[in-house]
């Protein structure tokens, strides 16, 4: 059948041509949301498929893929020419993907070069002519060291209370002083910390968090900005020891980034991972209704960050962040790991599972190699503990006897710096709330009571070292004679504390020193100060309603504060709220109360002085004592100057004043005289001078003296 129009409808028909408008969808000519992977192995067309898989998988661990533009490879004859094309659903997450996955080794011989697709197309706008950029202006980077030179040789700390977070100065002989409160930000009408802030490990750089946005670090005299790392939602922040990374930690069960390292000194993040490492772990914390998922942690000289997983520690080398050999390392059952704060060497615990006991084990990094093996049975818990330097390792065991009706403490403890790793065992029939290392050196400290529900506690002393004493000398050992002052590599009973009120123990960091502390809403923040070199208890104190309790870096104050949560929920001891000074003999320095106080923090600062300047000081202490003497001397004169600058500006314009009025009353002699006849009552010639002697008897005292016969 024709299509044409019959006769009958030649009457609605034009004479005219028919003008037909083509209108086409406006070409969207901005590409932010793909890039371009370069630097790819050439593949056949066969495997083509299975590449953009795992690119695919890649780039989806950064950010949401683009479902309507899948990854595109053009091939090149029978191969691929070695680029992708990716798009995602948004551009920040295509900026994201450059950032994470540039310089990323795919193979051993392929590194991933990852660019935006309009950064690209930018260079076509490239003059033929070259044009010389001009160098920027050098500006000398902030001085992050700068604090530690203060002539005076302060400590500092930082306070959160109110809107407010301040830095003070403190040298335990004056009040302290403020060094810097934010006012360049408040001039600029903003607040530099709205979070908590955080010091990094050497105290080279101050973090401040602001929840909705990211982390930003300052530092140098002025505490100028020197990062900023954006982070939705974080909560956490973590450094790695030489603060060469940070960690910024949203508690995002379901984002893929809610763990992100950053490089400190480039500002980049290198990866990104999801806060938990598998579903086991999220279903866990679900249950019992709380965020706690397996932390990252650093190695003590950042070449390493690990985290464990099901049946495994996942281990990632620094900077690249790829996974060390390629594989994780097996842990069976492992419940804890803990990096050696000396070595790169692992600690974890495992389990009874089966007939297999529960065991401690000791791995070196990155060799794998197991230095040191424990079994354990009868295990309801371990609790690791490494002491400061990494010499030893001490697992408070948690026992229960078959019947498993009775549980009962005993301590595992490793000689790590000794050849095989020997393990010292002490079973403790108490319960124990507390255990601590005393910081660089063989002490530890632990608090026991006979049962869990004392209020009255013991606290015990034990050294991993014994010194002969003299009564010993000359006696054989392991087919040896003991000397006098000989340091045996034996567990021994230092002294007992017994009825004492404590909860929680701190070490002074430069040893000796202790502070058996009672802390919680049900205690009275008792505060004792014990000197374990002497046995003396030097002072007995008290912070009532006390929630932390931490030493300045050098040892020479104490603090003590009561602190509300940041969430902002009702604090009943709100009243209580402000911090304390002490001094490390128990004195009492300094007390600032406020209406809402949140955080205190020591800046921390790492040992800048070798074994032999410290040896070199201790040796010529009397001299360095007449030195801080003299300058203390010399600060509290120029205190002393400042402070009555205005009453000796007084002083000296009454002085001067009388000065005037004399030198007017001597220029006016001349004429007083006139006025007086030629009489002048200043001319000495004019008086007559009388000498007159007078005897006064002060005082009398008689004494009656025997006659010699």
């Amino acid at each position: 059948m024709s299509n044409l129009p019959s006769d009958d409808h030649s009457d609605y028909m034009s004479d005219g041509e028919v003008q037909y408008e083509v209108k086409h969808p406006k070409l969207n000519e901005n590409f932010s949301t793909t890039v371009i992977i370069a630097n790819l192995p050439q593949v056949l067309e066969s495997k083509v498929s299975k590449l953009t898989a795992v690119l695919g998988k890649l780039a989806g661990k950064v950010g949401a893929l683009s479902t309507a533009t899948p990854p595109l490879m053009p091939m090149n004859g029978d191969k691929t020419h070695g680029f992708a094309f990716i798009t995602f659903q948004s551009s920040a997450d295509a900026t994201k993907c450059v950032e994470a996955i540039n310089n990323y080794q795919f193979d051993k011989s392929h590194k991933l070069s990852v660019h935006g697709y309009d950064d690209v197309c930018g260079l076509r706008t490239v003059q033929d002519t070259y044009v010389e950029k001009q160098a920027k202006p050098y500006v000398p980077q902030a001085d992050t060291g700068a604090w530690l030179r203060d002539p005076g040789q302060r400590d500092a700390f930082c306070i959160r209370q109110g809107h407010e977070t301040e830095v003070h100065w403190a040298d335990g002989l004056r009040d302290p002083v403020i060094d810097y409160d934010g006012s360049r930000e408040k001039a600029a009408g903003i607040q530099w910390c709205k979070d908590r802030m955080e010091w990094s490990p050497k105290g080279s750089f101050m973090a401040t968090i602001i929840k909705q946005k990211g982390v930003i670090l300052w530092g140098g005299e002025s505490y100028e900005k020197l990062g900023r790392f954006a982070h939705a939602d974080v909560d956490h922040v973590s450094f790695s020891p030489c603060e060469g990374y940070i960690m910024t930690v949203s508690n995002k069960p379901d984002a893929l980034d809610a763990v992100k390292i950053h490089d400190i000194k480039t500002g980049k993040t290198i990866r990104a991972f999801k806060l938990y490492p598998s579903d086991k772990f999220r279903q866990e914390d679900e249950e019992r209704g709380e965020i706690n998922p397996p932390a990252f942690s650093w190695s003590y000289n950042d070449d390493y960050i690990a985290r464990m997983g099901e049946d495994l520690i996942t281990i990632y080398e620094l900077p690249s962040m790829k996974l060390l050999e390629k594989k994780s390392l097996l842990a069976d059952g492992i419940k804890e790991f803990q990096w050696s704060p000396g070595a790169n060497t692992l600690a974890y615990w495992s389990p009874e599972k089966g007939n297999s006991p529960a065991q401690v084990n000791l791995v070196s990094v990155p060799s794998r190699k197991l230095l040191r093996s424990k079994n354990l049975f009868q295990v309801n818990s371990v609790l690791m503990s490494w002491q400061d330097a990494g010499r030893f390792l001490g697992c408070k065991v948690l026992r229960h006897t078959k019947s498993k009706k009775t549980v009962y403490n005993n301590f595992e403890l490793f000689r790590v710096m000794e050849e095989g790793v020997p393990v010292e065992m002490l079973d403790v029939k108490d319960a124990v709330f507390n255990f601590r290392w005393e910081p660089n050196g063989t002490r530890f400290a632990m608090v026991h009571a006979e049962n869990a529900g004392a209020t009255r506690m013991n606290v015990s002393f034990y050294d991993m070292n014994k010194t002969v004493m003299a009564d010993e000398a000359g006696i054989k050992k392991k087919g040896k004679k003991l000397t006098e002052g000989q340091v045996l590599p034996e567990l021994n009973l230092v002294t007992t504390l017994s009825d004492r009120q404590c909860s929680s123990l701190f070490w002074s960091p430069a040893g000796g020193v202790i502070v058996l502390a009672s802390l919680g809403d049900s205690s009275s923040g008792s505060l004792e100060f014990y000197d374990v070199n002497q046995t003396i208890t030097l002072a007995m104190r008290e912070h009532y309603r006390a929630t932390d309790v931490s030493w300045d870096p050098s040892g020479r104050m104490l603090s003590t504060s009561v602190c509300q949560p940041l969430s902002g929920a009702y604090f009943k001891f709100q009243m209580d709220n402000g911090y304390m000074l002490w001094s490390f003999q128990g004195k009492q320095l300094f007390v600032a109360a406020y209406e809402n106080f949140y955080q205190f923090k020591w800046r921390p600062r790492s040992v800048v002085l070798s074994k032999e300047q410290i040896k070199d000081v201790e040796t010529n202490i009397k001299k360095y004592e007449r030195e801080f003497d003299r300058a203390d001397k010399e600060r509290a004169r120029a205190l002393y100057l400042e402070e009555t600058k205005g009453k000796r500006l007084q002083r000296k314009t009454f002085r001067d004043r009388v000065a005037d009025l004399r030198a007017v009353y001597k220029d006016q002699r001349q004429q007083r005289t006139q006025m007086n006849g030629g009489y002048d009552s200043e001319d000495d010639n004019n008086f007559t001078t009388t000498t007159v002697k007078m005897t006064e008897i002060i005082d009398t005292k008689e004494t009656v003296i025997d006659e010699f016969p």
